[in-house]
């Protein structure tokens, strides 16, 4: 097996990224074209249970996409990730033997010609040296700080450290140049990124009480530096939350840590696209209906849709962002609600290559997101809160109409009661049925915007942080208790 090295071993280099094309190429037969996405990933993992560590990892991986068009543009394709010669030649046989057989022209890259250039937007924070540094050695210490501070407290912890970093790069041969021969290369850039994440979770010997903390970055240093302070979060939260009471269900003014605010508000940004209106119709909160003359659908942009307070949008050069500008993805800010006016709707590739020619396009699937803040201080939310519920977190928050973006979940790891401008008591968690779009509309104050913690679900998978503020609403909708911590 050959072997493929990169920044010592762990992810590809530009160059190994091209050598692979240039294999794959020299091993075609029948002429045609020849089309790679490659992406390489490293992951350092630790977790610990119980004030123990459990479990220590150092993995890496890489995925090959290999297309072969060896008849009037049809391509096949063939994933693999295995990089030896031997695997190499099967794969480009086999998306041969695709090309051959398909009926349907699926001329470029997938379904569409091939990526139009750009280069990457320059100011984005997506690489960090220190994430890319972090050894097991070094998660273990943070670990360590982290758990000394619940066992000092009496208390049992849980938690995981990760960091991650990884490449992608697409690139390709086009049709022989007709006066040599020769075929001519294209490519999208060289992409590499970097990603941290951390929690920790506290609870009380009897398990009557329980704390969280965590947060996201693309750069390690932002976690180790706040190790302590997530720690001492975590376990203070356990030691409010001990003992709650019951609390019957109904419409109450609460407060929604940054945390709590970015949990809910992922089915609002997840809206934020053209085509869920144009293919699903009803299906989304931006529809007016169906012009029958111009045969469009109608949409609210221009139109006011939530507190004027609100703005909410995507910018690669946010340095609290982080964002990985994918080879689909339109390089430079967007805003979706400015002063609470809808003013944009993303358009995924397909869309934008179907009803917007020359565009490029947001993806759909994984989104970073930022929303304006004020300077209202929890504190001072809770003391000018005559009764109503201070919120840590949200779990398992799942939609259910997609047309109102009404959704349901429950609060996890500290929900307190305030009465007369103090907390008074824990509470024991209660299942919510509410909007994002009606919480917006009920506002009473918001704080400072803060990232928060909003991990990546898969391996080799973008990071998608969130910059969000604390909210004090009215009338939010708790519709039955929860008999769990």
């Amino acid at each position: 097996m050959r072997e493929i090295a990169g920044s010592d071993g762990r992810i590809l280099s530009r160059e190994e990224c091209q050598e692979l094309l240039r294999r794959a190429h020299a091993l075609a037969e029948g002429g045609g074209e020849t089309q790679i996405h490659v992406t390489s990933w490293w992951h350092g993992e630790l977790r610990w249970g119980c004030n123990r560590v459990t479990l220590v990892t150092d993995r890496r991986n890489v995925g090959l996409v290999l297309a072969r068009a060896v008849r009037n543009g049809v391509y096949g394709s063939v994933s693999l990730n295995q990089l030896d010669d031997r695997s190499l030649e099967a794969a480009v046989r086999a998306a041969e033997w695709q090309s051959r057989r398909r009926v349907l022209a699926l001329r470029g890259w997938g379904y569409f010609p091939p990526f139009p250039h750009y280069e990457p937007f320059a100011n984005a924070a997506i690489w960090s040296d220190a994430t890319f540094g972090a050894t097991a050695e070094a998660r273990a210490e943070v670990a360590r700080r982290m758990i000394s501070r619940a066992k000092t407290a009496g208390m049992l912890s849980a938690g995981y450290l990760e960091v991650r970093a990884a490449t992608t790069m697409a690139f390709g041969t086009e049709f022989p140049e007709l006066r040599t021969g020769e075929h001519a290369f294209w490519e999208q850039p060289y992409v590499r990124w970097t990603q941290a994440q951390g929690s920790m979770t506290v609870r009380n010997a009897a398990g009557t009480g329980s704390g969280w903390a965590g947060l996201s970055s693309y750069d390690w240093l932002q976690i180790e530096r706040a190790c302590d302070e997530l720690a001492e979060r975590a376990v203070q939260k356990c030691i409010a939350s001990q003992d709650p009471v019951a609390l019957e269900p109904g419409r109450y003014t609460v407060i929604l840590e940054p945390q709590a605010v970015a949990d809910l508000m992922d089915v609002l940004v997840r809206s934020f696209f053209r085509e869920l209106i144009e293919s699903q119709g009803t299906a989304s909160p931006w529809h007016l209906g169906f012009d029958e003359a111009l045969r469009l659908w109608r949409t609210k942009l221009g139109m006011r849709v939530v507190d004027e307070r609100v703005t909410i949008g995507h910018d690669p050069a946010d340095p609290r962002l982080g964002i990985v500008m994918h080879p689909l993805e339109w390089p430079g800010p967007v805003t979706w609600i400015e002063r609470g006016v809808l003013k944009s709707l993303g358009h995924g590739f397909r869309y934008a290559m179907e009803h917007l020619p020359g565009r490029h396009a947001l993806r759909t699937g994984e989104i970073s997101y930022s929303m304006a803040g004020g300077d209202v201080s929890i504190d001072e939310m809770i003391r000018t809160t005559r009764r109503g519920l201070l919120v840590s977190r949200f779990w398992n928050v799942q939609l259910l109409d997609g047309e109102s973006l009404l959704s349901t979940g429950y609060t996890r790891d500290g929900l307190w009661l305030i009465e007369n401008g103090q907390i008074t008591k824990a509470v024991k968690n209660l299942r919510f049925t509410e909007s994002p779009l009606f919480v917006l509309n009920n506002l009473e104050a918001l704080g400072e915007a803060v990232p928060v913690f909003r991990p990546t679900r898969r391996e080799g998978g973008y990071l998608t942080p969130a910059v969000v503020p604390a909210i004090k609403a009215r009338d939010f909708s708790f519709t039955s208790p929860i008999d769990a911590i």
